[in-house]
This record gives C-alpha cells, structure tokens and sequence, in this order.
C-alpha cells in the first residue's frame, strides 16, 4: 500500500498504540501533544518509518516497538538520558522499570505498580516496594510542571526580583520571536504565507488546505517541513535559540504572537478568491 495511504487509513490505530504505551507515562495532555509529535513523525521523509514495516509483523505490532522509541528518545530529551543504577540491573528487568518510573519519570508507587506487575506478575507488590526501598538515592531532575498548580506556591519574597527578571526575559524572547516569524512570512509568496497559517493558525488538516488552494496534497508535506525549516533560519538569524523559545512556549501567550491567526489567513484566502 502507498505509505501515505496507509498512513490515513490507520491513524485510529496510530491513536490506539500511542494511548496502549503512554497508560501512566504520561498525563492526558502531555499524550495529546506526544500523539501529535508522533503523526508529524510518521510523517517525516515521505513516511520513512512505515516505508520501513515489511509486513513480517503486524502493524500495531511494528508501530508499538516505533512508538516506544519515540517516547524514550522524547524522555531522554526532557530529562537527559537515563542509566539504570547496578542495583536495578541486578533485580532484572521489574527493578530496571521500577526504578526508571520512580527516580526519572517522577511516578508514584501506586502509579508505577501496574506497569512493573505487566512485566513480571509473579512478583508481589511487596516484592516490588522492598526494591524500591534498596535504589540508591539520586540528585533530582529539574521537570516541568503544570503552570497552574505552581501559581498556587507562594514564593519566598527573596525570590522576588529573581522571578520577576525571569518574566521580563520570557517576554523580550517572546516579543522577539514573533517579530522575527511575522517578518519572515511578510517576505513569503501569499500562498506559502496561507498554507502556515491554515495549517497552524486554523489547524486545518493538509487535505483542507489542498482542497482550499487547490494544490496537490501529497507533496504539501514536504512543503511544510521546508517552510519550517525556514522558520527556523529566521529565528536564528534574529538571536532566537529554538530550544530555549520551546522551553516558555505556554508561559508568555499573552506577548507571543506570530500572525497566525484564522483572521488573518480567511482574509488572505479572501484577497486570493
């Protein structure tokens, strides 16, 4: 089958798998934007990675091993790669997860259990809780957590200044990337211009915005990867590091702003009609 084909015709089991291997490892919102990061890349190279099944196994099968790796290589990125302690590795592969759950992933016992139990049932939770009493202890990660349950900690008053020069930083990062992304799209043939904004302003699926421009769909994928790639010279060429700009994405929406918004882009699309 064409990849792309196979690719639309089995997004509910994509969907599946992705929610089967994030069951408590992660929140709900964090397996949205997984499940999306996923899509984007299956989609990637012309759909390399499903390019690659040959059908030997089944394809949930096949996606459930891909899938795995994507989230471990997302793990790894967030909260630097992880190498399991001797005294894990000594307890076999229950302790190995066990204490990856507990010391990387930040899981509570109650969380983690389930998941370790599915690897070796003949283990009791007690089994399981001495292991996790014999980890060595290590120096914690810093993590991300949920914005609106971190307003509810009142902050130490020495901390004051340091908070509010941090706010001050995040919103002279924000101001500059959406000028630098505004700037750059302005430069952009209309066409180009529409297709960013259908696709992340309005969240319209490729095929919508094909159908809208009039345009063949299928090589619409590579011309938004190259779009962004573009946008990414843009913001480095203003000063602006991506990864530092995704680190506050959610926390200066307010001063953030790229001109993506379906005003814009339904007028765009009114100017072209």
């Amino acid at each position: 089958m064409d990849p792309e084909a196979l690719f639309r015709s089995n997004l509910a089991v994509v969907d599946r798998v992705v929610r089967e291997v994030c069951r408590g490892r992660l929140r709900t919102d964090e397996m949205e934007d997984f499940a999306s990061s996923v899509r984007v890349a299956l989609m990637e190279k012309d759909y390399a990675i499903l390019r690659r099944w040959e059908g030997r196994s089944s394809l949930a099968g096949y996606l459930s091993v891909v899938i795995r790796r994507l989230l471990e290589d997302r793990r790894d990125r967030e909260l630097g790669r992880w190498h399991s302690s001797a005294e894990a590795t000594r307890m076999g592969p229950g302790g190995v997860l066990l204490e990856k759950l507990l010391l990387r992933d930040g899981r509570t016992f109650d969380e983690a259990l389930p998941l370790v139990r599915q690897l070796e049932p003949e283990r009791s939770a007690d089994d399981f809780r001495s292991m996790a009493a014999r980890f060595p202890r290590r120096q914690p990660r810093l993590r991300a957590v949920d914005l609106e349950a971190a307003e509810e900690i009142a902050l130490p008053q020495r901390d004051r200044a340091d908070d509010l020069l941090l706010i001050g930083e995040t919103r002279l990062l924000s101001q500059r990337a959406s000028d630098a992304v505004r700037r750059a799209i302005a430069e952009w043939p209309d066409e180009d211009a529409m297709i960013i904004r259908f696709r992340f302003g309005s969240s319209m699926a490729i095929a919508d915005i094909a159908r809208m421009l009039r345009i063949p769909q299928r090589p619409l994928y590579r011309r938004i990867e190259a779009l962004l790639v573009r946008l990414r010279k843009a913001l480095a060429a203003a000063g602006v590091d991506a990864s530092a700009l995704l680190s506050i994405i959610g926390e200066a929406s307010e001063e953030m702003d790229f001109g993506l918004d379906s005003d814009e882009a339904s007028s765009a699309a009114g100017g072209e009609q």
